[in-house]
């Protein structure tokens, strides 16, 4: 007699688990950006420089990088739910303390703190998802996870500049921490449907380990061993590129367009939101294309073309207000088609078992690539060259592109 067929769970059970970590997620990007969103206010309040505004962020991406792969190795061990209720409270904390503190060098303190705690969102996220959502709904739950982290950094700019004009800089981080501590709140209250490991799947996976032969338990690498491969090493690769590529956009082109341009600052923060949501949208779309297509990378492939070209347009070209928008949300919708692609190849290449593990390693290379950006492009903004802020990332780009195509040929092998 045969086993039944495993039935796919209900919709809502998925749904469930999606929301709460996509919230999560959202935060995570949210805080990623409200520093950058206020560096125009900050420079003027304080008189520094965009390369010491841009170093609180390369300390933060630095400390996240760092601490991302020995976090997905704890993830594995440990499990994802408690790290992440936990990672969401402390950088919640720290955001807020950015309001607190009054000082540049208290600052740098609470970017340590919190970048160590935004380490734990994408392993431990990743892990819940993979563990939880059923594998037909898989290609939309990474889509959908993707379109919350853009929403928090589409969000940022609209929230965080109102805010600080409106009531002060100061006020504006504490209510954007505030925020996060009550989405922690939640996580904590929902604890039980982020389980992804419980008692007798742990009693299972022992009583396996035991009985199998030592030669027949090596499914492949693992661990450290995993992460020297070719593959984890070229998905790194792509993730430090493209965080360098897309960071430039992300944080220096508020500044940049208001040294190029006569648009108001409060329209090229709508631009940025346009590229960002634009993103939102591109995600859904390539989560759709990863699910009922059997070659997305033709997708990435364009996609990533089209995004180098538009972003080597914004720098040449000076643009109505109304024209920026739309290729800033063009650009931004081609550049969310690549995210769900790259997830479900990292999903490929990660052997069973050690999802946590590559998923905490190869987004250091995202955090890594952001804490370069920032001394690279402000170094730009700095001597004057505010062009070559869109210059650099539509060259990074293409770099992005040729590790891709890389790490995509390790799955055929």
């Amino acid at each position: 007699m045969t086993a039944p067929a495993t039935a796919i769970p209900p919709l809502s059970r998925d749904a469930r688990v999606i929301g709460l970590v996509g919230a999560a997620h959202f935060f995570s990007h949210f805080y990623q950006l409200v520093l950058p969103s206020l560096f125009v206010f900050m420079a003027e309040a304080t008189g520094r420089s965009y390369l010491e505004l841009g170093l609180l962020v390369t300390v933060f991406s630095t400390m996240s990088g760092v601490a991302q792969t020995p976090i997905g190795i704890m993830v594995d061990k440990i499990g994802a739910r408690w790290p992440l209720i936990l990672g969401s409270a402390v950088l919640s904390a720290s955001v807020l303390g950015y309001g607190l503190v009054g000082s540049y060098e208290g600052m740098l303190v609470l970017a340590v703190i919190g970048g160590v705690a935004n380490a734990i969102y994408h392993p431990a996220d990743f892990s819940i998802l993979a563990g939880k959502v059923h594998e037909k709904r898989l290609g939309r739950a990474f889509s959908l996870h993707s379109v919350a982290g853009n929403m928090g950094w589409a969000l940022a700019p609209v929230i965080m500049v109102p805010l600080a004009s409106l009531y002060g800089i100061d006020t504006a981080f504490i209510v954007a921490g505030s925020m996060g501590l009550a989405t922690s709140a939640v996580l904590l209250l929902q604890a039980n449907h982020l389980d992804t490991d419980d008692n007798r799947a742990r009693r299972e996976r022992r009583k396996a380990k035991a009985e199998a032969p030592p030669i027949e338990a090596q499914t492949g690498p693992s661990g450290w061993r995993l992460l020297m491969t070719r593959a984890a090493l070229l998905l790194l690769a792509f993730q430090i590129v493209h965080a360098m590529a897309f960071g430039g956009i992300r944080n220096f082109s508020l500044p940049a367009l208001t040294a190029l341009t006569d648009i108001a600052p409060a329209l090229i923060a709508g631009a940025l939101t346009g590229y960002l949501i634009g993103a939102s949208f591109g995600n859904l779309a390539g989560g759709w294309a990863a699910d009922r297509t059997g070659r997305p990378q033709i997708i990435f492939h364009v996609s990533i073309l089209s995004i180098a070209g538009l972003t080597a347009l914004i720098g040449s070209v000076e643009m109505h207000a109304i024209v920026l928008i739309i290729v800033f949300a063009v650009a931004g919708a081609l550049n969310g088609t690549l995210l769900p692609v790259r997830d479900l190849l990292v999903r490929a290449l990660a052997p069973k078992g050690q999802m946590g593990t590559l998923y905490g390693f190869t987004p250091s290379g995202l955090s890594l690539g952001n804490a370069i950006t920032p001394l690279i492009y402000g170094w730009l903004m700095d001597n004057g060259n505010p062009r070559w802020i869109f210059y650099a990332s539509a060259i990074l780009m293409l770099g992005a592109l040729a590790t891709y195509v890389e790490a995509r040929s390790e799955q055929s092998k």
